[in-house]
């Protein structure tokens, strides 16, 4: 009865529309199917699972905040022996918070292989965004994407890149800064400004026309592919209706939309000379993974066995611009808000990062890095680690198994998905000692500290080895001088009675997010 109740009322919950014959009839199958599936297949030797009930109860409980999360509803049944089965996606899955189990994860990739999440939920929206793109491509054809791909992200990123995007965010937020800064809003504004400029130079406005029905557009996918509901049930989208139904439309302008942009560049690109490495260095990506694709069509293009690759299909390259968009997009955008929330609970690391930036920048309104001066700002990289390891925005990465898997006592079977535990890892004190402290110093390079994780595989927000986000540099760059301008141009503080002082709501999975975080600026100029 405890079940049937807390799977309807968050059905209710997450549906928030008025209740139709069709809707009940699909919510009472959807009741006799988990309650069917409540006791997961013995088939690993007795790996302990978390009821699809209580996982359920816990999503619909809001912006509660993952750390809560992992500790009270993943850490009790995982207990020492480092591994549970939980339900998402629609079927069963296991998580894992040792390291050792994490680094096989990272390193064995004939074994654990991506999840091609496309086969794993094919009626569901969230993966035809990205469709086949090669972060989710395995074996050779990962081989043949990454071939492609990879010459746009090795290049130098020259700060004049993101100069007109970012100083244009800094002077929004200081039009804002009357009442307190609703931060994720302006800052996933300015990431995709940012984006399009960068990705393929693009103008989306996103920052000076708040009614822009492309970035409306933009945001209500990315919505779509992390709704918790279709995502635990993700045969829900044969039945979308209302704003759902809407989503899928989205999807379909959002396709058109980046194919009319390859079209157009590829006529723009047809019969001109290589690019110069100076022209290179200030391309966009989608100018460089042109080239690339062009130079692929004429066998030119090796694999890192050296393999010639097979060309990429319109619809490959299609999904890997849109993932250039999505993997940049919100990741970069929570990150820089859970900065600004770390540095006003720390005004002391606020102002230590403050008189770096303006050692090395001067004290004056106009300013914007050098490439040289850049170099100099490494303290704000400790910063952005120190966040993400306290506010990963990724909450697991997944893996499937290719092979039967031996995990301390336990076989998991071939095909099972397996996700490395990200805030279990972060928050473990036998990996990060005093890990509820915010220390960016732990890690540094030039200081000795009992503090600093001294074993590999352990710091996990960009994943690990050789299937590592290939856009982290990027990130990191445009996180430095982000956050060097903000520190000149502002000072900030949580409002008084902000939640955010004693506790971190956000969305329980999916990229987490400071769900309803407000802010104080008060420009210093």
């Amino acid at each position: 009865m405890e079940q049937t109740y807390a799977l309807t009322a968050y059905i209710a919950y997450m549906q928030n529309t008025a209740p139709t014959i069709a809707f009940a009839a699909v919510a009472m199958y959807v009741i006799y199917y988990v309650l069917s599936l409540a006791v997961p297949q013995n088939n690993d030797g007795g790996v302990p699972y978390i009821p699809v009930y209580k996982t359920m109860r816990w999503m619909m409980k809001g912006a509660v905040g993952r750390y809560e999360v992992s500790q009270k509803l993943d850490k009790p049944y995982m207990g020492d022996a480092g591994i549970v089965k939980a339900w998402m996606f629609g079927g069963w899955a296991y998580k894992v918070s040792k390291v050792e189990y994490a680094r096989r994860l990272f390193m064995q990739t004939d074994i654990f292989q991506k999840v091609e999440i496309r086969k794993l939920m094919p009626h569901n929206l969230g993966p035809r965004v990205t469709g086949s793109s090669f972060s989710f491509e395995n074996g050779d054809t990962y081989r043949g994407h990454r071939a492609v791909v990879g010459p746009a992200f090795r290049r130098s990123w020259p700060t004049q890149l993101f100069k007109k995007p970012l100083l244009e965010l800094m002077d929004v937020i200081e039009h804002e800064s009357a009442a307190p800064l609703d931060v994720l809003l302006w800052l996933r504004r300015g990431t995709l400004d940012v984006l399009g400029h960068i990705i393929m130079s693009y103008n989306f406005n996103a920052l000076s026309d708040p009614d822009n029905k492309e970035r409306a557009m933009y945001d209500s996918l990315l919505e779509a592919m992390l709704h918790p509901l279709y995502n635990m049930f993700p045969w829900l989208d044969l039945f979308a209706t209302g704003e759902r139904a809407k989503q899928w439309e989205y999807l379909g302008h959002f396709h058109k939309f980046i194919d009319g942009v390859i079209d157009e560049r590829l006529k723009m690109m047809d019969g001109k000379p290589a690019l110069t490495d100076d022209q290179r260095n200030h391309a966009d990506l989608l100018t460089l993974f042109l080239e690339s694709y062009l130079q692929s069509k004429s066998g030119k293009v090796l694999d890192d066995r050296g393999k010639q690759v097979t060309p990429l299909t319109r619809e490959q390259l299609r999904s890997n611009i849109s993932l250039f968009y999505v993997a940049g997009y919100d990741t970069t955008a929570n990150s820089l808000s859970y900065v600004m929330l770390e540095l006003a609970r720390f005004p002391a690391i606020q102002k230590k990062a403050r008189d770096i930036a303006i050692e090395v920048l001067g004290d004056r309104k106009d300013v914007y890095p050098s490439d040289e001066q850049l170099k100099e700002l490494g303290y704000m990289d400790l910063i952005v680690k120190e966040t993400l390891r306290r506010n990963s925005i990724l909450a697991e990465i997944r893996r499937r198994l290719g092979a039967p898997v031996q995990l301390g006592p336990y076989t998991l079977p071939k095909d099972a998905v397996v996700s490395v535990d990200t805030w279990a890892i972060h928050y473990n004190p036998d990996y990060f000692p005093e890990p509820d402290k915010f220390i960016p110093e732990r890690f540094s390079e030039d200081v000795a500290s009992p503090l600093k994780s001294s074993v590999p595989f352990t710091f996990t927000p960009f994943s690990n080895g050789s299937r590592q986000c290939v856009g982290m540099k990027f990130s990191l760059i445009e996180q430095r001088i982000a956050i060097s301008l903000l520190l000149l141009r502002f000072e900030w503080t949580l409002p008084d009675d902000s939640p955010f002082w004693g506790s971190t709501p956000a969305a329980p999975a999916g990229l987490i997010s400071p769900v309803g975080l407000k802010i104080i600026t008060k420009p210093r100029f």
